[in-house]
């Protein structure tokens, strides 16, 4: 009698040390597997980005900045992202355009020629004026600008819509 109260003993403590080996490896794996439903694994890149406050650009004088941000993909964080460069030009106390550096035409690179005070693309002689209307060359419309936004001071760029 005394042996099989001792087996079944043994039989019952070996199972609960297996479960609880068994629970401590499946309760990580589950977690790894479950991980991505639970949590957002890929942010960043918003669709708002902020460029600076109007202070930063003086009125009717184009600026080029480098737009970044900051990206997770996974488990890897991306810090100082550089996701392109884009023309501000404050128009008014207020308000603001940004333009594509790139032309319509072609995607050439476009910059600011200060000595004519236009857009110049040197690709196939692109012109713009400093509302980013096309002026002459084979583009066939204005540069691409983005939306923008002001809020608390902080001018806030739409970096993946062009309008």
């Amino acid at each position: 009698m005394e042996n099989k109260s001792r087996r079944n003993f043994l039989k019952i403590a070996s199972h609960a040390l297996g479960g609880t080996l068994a629970a401590g490896i499946a309760v990580p794996v589950v977690g790894l597997a479950v991980h991505p439903w639970m949590k957002e694994t890929v942010f960043g890149t918003e669709d708002f980005v902020a460029i600076g406050t109007l202070e930063d650009y003086p009125v009717g004088v184009p600026k080029k900045i480098t737009i970044t941000s900051s990206k997770m993909d996974a488990w890897n964080v991306f810090d100082g992202l550089v996701m392109g460069s884009v023309w501000v030009v404050r128009t008014g106390d207020n308000s603001l355009r940004v333009f594509s550096v790139n032309c319509p035409h072609l995607g050439c690179g476009v910059d600011w020629g200060e000595d004519v005070k236009k857009f110049l693309c040197p690709c196939h002689e692109g012109v713009f004026d400093i509302n980013g209307q096309k002026l002459s060359g084979p583009s066939p419309r204005d540069m691409y600008s983005y939306e923008t936004k002001i809020e608390n001071k902080t001018i806030l760029l739409n970096y993946k819509r062009m309008v």
